[in-house]
């Protein structure tokens, strides 16, 4: 076979290796989907900008993983290795790059979404909600200390428009937080106040479908915690002491 023949054969191969990776790429852009490959290019450049608009202003670069996401994508995309001839390569990457802004904001908007569902969920009153497990470390310091992370877990709510609606509220305390219902119309309020003596406590206080309130008052340097099923526990003389609360707002002692 001689020279010519031999280039001929190569450059046919080629090409058969562009169309082929020129298949997989329209496979990759469904909105962008053309005949011309400069023209689905462009298209796709657009809507990869879009997309980085998108994740910027969902923060992306702020996330903790986001030079981990970076270099993955960065090294999954650069380094795909293509025969096409013209656009087709550049097709190819940013085809890449586009699916992987596809997946990385679907992540982010749902991750919002949760957190705006966790932090601002409000009850019958208008009250936003604070979800449980509740940890009382989390109320003090992001009233004392407006502390980020610990204000990130709770939704404060003035004492002023509290006791507005639930005029049993004593309103000397100061901000407290409201958790959601429990399945038997029962209403837990988590209120601060100071003692006599000068010392923070936690007033729990229940309100029951019939309007009936009961309240337990707790001090606040005991690490008072809340789970799910609305128990609640603390540490006393380095004994674990135990609350429940009973179908109608009762505080029973365990």
């Amino acid at each position: 076979m001689s020279f010519y023949e031999i280039r001929t054969l190569h450059i046919f191969f080629l090409i058969g290796l562009s169309f082929t990776n020129l298949a997989c790429a329209k496979n990759i852009i469904q909105n962008c989907d053309s005949n011309n490959v400069s023209n689905s290019l462009q298209c796709i450049q657009n809507e990869n900008q879009l997309f980085a608009k998108k994740l910027a202003a969902l923060k992306n670069n702020e996330k903790k993983d986001f030079k981990i996401w970076e270099n993955t994508v960065k090294n999954k995309c650069e380094g795909k290795k293509s025969y096409t001839l013209g656009d087709g390569a550049a097709l190819i990457r940013e085809g890449c790059y586009r699916e992987e802004y596809k997946m990385r904001l679907k992540l982010l908007t749902q991750e919002k979404k949760l957190n705006i569902n966790q932090t601002k969920e409000k009850n019958n009153d208008g009250f936003n909600l604070t979800h449980l497990p509740y940890n009382s470390e989390d109320h003090l310091n992001c009233l004392l200390k407006n502390n980020r992370n610990s204000c990130n877990k709770i939704n404060l709510i003035s004492i002023l428009e509290l006791s507005k609606v639930y005029n049993f509220i004593d309103e000397s305390n100061g901000p407290s937080v409201i958790f959601p219902e429990t399945e038997n119309g029962v209403i837990l309020i988590a209120s601060p106040s100071s003692s006599e003596s000068g010392k923070l406590i936690i007033n729990l206080i229940s309100l029951n479908a019939l309007g009936l309130t009961k309240e337990v008052v707790l001090d606040a340097g005991k690490n008072i915690l809340i789970n799910k099923n609305y128990e609640i526990s603390y540490t006393q003389q380095g004994k674990l002491t135990k609350i429940s609360m009973s179908k109608n707002g009762e505080f029973i002692h365990k």
